[in-house]
């Protein structure tokens, strides 16, 4: 059974990213911050730090299986992957932070309508009156809502 070089390698390094995550759970953020009531009879640190553990040793044997199957296939451990693949896997995170600068720049009633068009279109929905219909109806309501409430003086 021959594994995929790309899935070994991602294997590898996943495992090495959880398994970095895992220590700094036990060394600094549960001594830190664990200890907020009783979880299952324990005492909450002894819950948080099992947890840590079990995640370190499975992202350890990831790691060391993956590492492993690398060396035998004679692959290397880093490779660049395409320019296409990077921008298939950067694209939401830009689209989202564009509607974060937006929000924080202009009120919630006027991105909302584009927040919702945009990812109507994302998803494939081609027909104009779905997404004007979709994006504009919740804002023209959250509007009304606001409108209203701070009319009667709860807002």
């Amino acid at each position: 059974m021959t594994e995929n070089h790309t899935v070994l390698r991602m294997n590898f390094w996943s495992g090495l990213g959880v398994a970095t995550f895992a220590v700094l759970l036990l060394t600094w953020v549960v001594p830190h911050y664990g200890g907020r009531g009783f979880a299952v009879g324990m005492h909450p640190r002894t819950l948080a730090t099992l947890g840590a553990w079990i995640m370190l040793v499975c992202a350890l044997a990831l790691v060391l299986l993956s590492a492993i199957a690398l060396i035998r296939q004679r692959l290397p451990f880093f490779r660049l992957p395409k320019p296409g693949y990077l921008w298939h896997q950067t694209w939401p995170f830009l689209f989202v932070l564009a509607f974060i600068v937006l929000v924080d720049r202009f009120p919630l009633t006027w991105v909302a309508p584009f927040l919702i068009g945009s990812l109507l279109l994302v998803l494939g929905e081609r027909r104009w009156y779905v997404v004007l219909l979709t994006a504009m109806i919740p804002a023209i309501g959250l509007y009304g809502l606001t409108a209203h409430l701070m009319r009667i003086g709860v807002v």
